[in-house]
């Protein structure tokens, strides 16, 4: 028995790092920052910026301008929520907008969540580019 102790430790080990291989999908936040994307809001204002994800921040591009924002990847329960943190352009405040994101095939779609992100936003689908 003795013999076979060695052996049987490696298999464990190989077959622990294996299931814990098969559970490493890219994350949200790898996949919307391994692309650039289409910021396409329901406002229907005939335009779509361009979004660009890093680690920290969301930067939209639309004719000409860029506006940044930090944003927050959360798990509520089973729903995954975004929250993006931009400064009002105007007033100088802080403003939140939250938005419930879900993957639909290569596509993802954010559905707000807070008064700001319904009335400002609504539902916004992120395409990749």
């Amino acid at each position: 028995m003795k013999k076979y102790r060695k052996y049987i430790i490696a298999v464990l080990t190989v077959l622990l790092i294996a299931i814990g291989l098969t559970g490493c999908g890219k994350s949200t936040a790898q996949d919307l920052q391994s692309h650039q994307w289409t910021f396409d809001s329901s406002k229907g204002d005939g335009l779509a910026a361009t979004a660009k994800f890093t680690k920290s921040n969301l930067t939209l591009t639309e004719a000409g301008f860029s506006e940044v924002y930090t944003y927050e990847l959360t798990n509520s329960g089973r729903n995954e929520q975004i929250k993006f943190i931009g400064k009002n352009s105007v007033s100088g405040k802080q403003e939140t907008r939250l938005f419930k994101i879900k993957k639909q095939s290569d596509k993802y779609k954010l559905t707000p969540i807070n008064k700001l992100a319904k009335s400002d936003t609504g539902t916004v689908s992120l395409i990749p580019k």
